[in-house]
C-alpha cells in the first residue's frame, strides 16, 4: 500500500457517510396531532360529564321550583324562612312573619323546605 491509496481511501470515506444519512433521515417521523388524540379524547369525556351533570341538576332545581304552591315552606337564598301565600309567574309572594310580605323571584328561593296542605 503506498501512502497516496491511504489518502485517496481516506477521502473517500466522507463521502460515503452522507449517503448513509439521507436514509437515516427516510424514517417516518410520528404525526404530533396523532400522538395528542388520547388526550383531546379524555378531555372531550371530561367536557360530556361536567355538562351533564350540570343538566341534571338544573332539572332537579326546576322541578323543585315548580313544586311551589300556596302554604309551602321554602328558603330564600338570603337565609329567611317563610311561607308562600301566593305564586306568580316568575315571582312568589313570600311571608316571613304575621303581616310581612315579601316578593321575591322563584330563583331566589333556596330549598324548599315541605310541602305543606292547602289551607282552607
Amino acid at each position: 500500500m503506498n501512502l497516496f491509496t491511504v489518502i485517496a481511501d481516506a477521502a473517500a470515506a466522507p463521502a460515503a457517510a452522507p449517503a448513509a444519512a439521507p436514509a437515516a433521515a427516510a424514517q417516518p417521523q410520528p404525526n404530533g396531532l396523532l400522538s395528542m388524540l388520547p388526550l383531546f379524547i379524555i378531555f372531550g369525556v371530561m367536557i360530556f360529564w361536567m355538562m351533564r351533570s350540570q343538566k341534571k341538576q338544573q332539572q332537579k332545581r326546576q322541578q323543585m321550583l315548580d313544586r311551589v304552591t300556596k302554604g309551602t315552606r321554602v328558603m330564600l337564598n338570603s337565609g329567611m324562612l317563610g311561607t308562600v301565600v301566593e305564586v306568580r309567574d316568575n315571582s312568589c309572594v313570600v311571608e316571613i312573619a304575621d303581616k310581612v310580605r315579601v316578593e321575591v323571584v322563584k330563583n331566589g328561593i333556596g330549598d324548599v323546605l315541605d310541602q305543606a296542605a292547602e289551607t282552607k
